[in-house]
Order: C-alpha cells, then sequence, then structure tokens
C-alpha cells in the first residue's frame, strides 16, 4: 500500500502489510487510522490498522474468509469488515484492534453500510 500525498500529489514510502492484495480501506472519523483488508486467502485473512501520522502499520486482525469491505461507526468505535467467502461481518473494537464475535450474514456479501 503507497500512502499519497494530497498537499503535493506524490507517492510516498510504500506500507508493507502482508503479502495479499488490499481490497478495502476506510479510515476513522478523527482521521488518525486507516484500517486496511488484506485478502490473503492461502494464509488466513486479516484487517492491519495503518497510523496515518506515521504510515507505520499496526499488528493486524484476523477476520473472516474475503474481506471485501470495511466500515467504521460515527463514534470510530467499531470498524465493520464484511468477509465474502465466510458470509460473516467482523467487527473489531478501534481502541484494542481486536476482533469481536463475527456476525453470520450468508454467503457473498460484499458492502457495508452505517447510519448514523
Amino acid at each position: 500500500m503507497t500512502p499519497i500525498s494530497t498537499a503535493t500529489d506524490t507517492a510516498g514510502k510504500p506500507i508493507m502489510i502482508s503479502s495479499g492484495g488490499v481490497d478495502a480501506i476506510a479510515i476513522t472519523p478523527n482521521g488518525q487510522t486507516a484500517y486496511v483488508a488484506d485478502n490473503q486467502e492461502s494464509q488466513g485473512t486479516t484487517v492491519s490498522p495503518i497510523s496515518t501520522a506515521t504510515n507505520t502499520a499496526g499488528k493486524a486482525t484476523k477476520v473472516g474468509i474475503g474481506p471485501e469491505a470495511i466500515a467504521i461507526t460515527p463514534s470510530g468505535k467499531t470498524a465493520y469488515v464484511v468477509n465474502e467467502a465466510s458470509g460473516t461481518v467482523t467487527p473489531i473494537s478501534t481502541a484494542t484492534n481486536k476482533a469481536l464475535k463475527a456476525i453470520t450474514v450468508g454467503k457473498g456479501p460484499e458492502a457495508i453500510a452505517i447510519t448514523p
């Protein structure tokens, strides 16, 4: 993943999160953390928190198979990750970056939205 400066339109130093492909990114309302869904199906699937101040990745959190989308609550307290292949939504506490109990929704979800 490569951050791009919006002030100068230049690419920064790439941020290594794993060997998989990035499928989704969501930023907390305070702008301090970007959550990146890393779809590395052969090795498990994860979501990594990235500090926007330092452009460094924190410890990855395991989620379901095939993370396709992320939405963060308006309070910024929870990130919800849609896992297409496992048919689940994994809530992640943004305070601890720990996955909470997955919610079964059925095979194939690809998007998520949160209302205020």
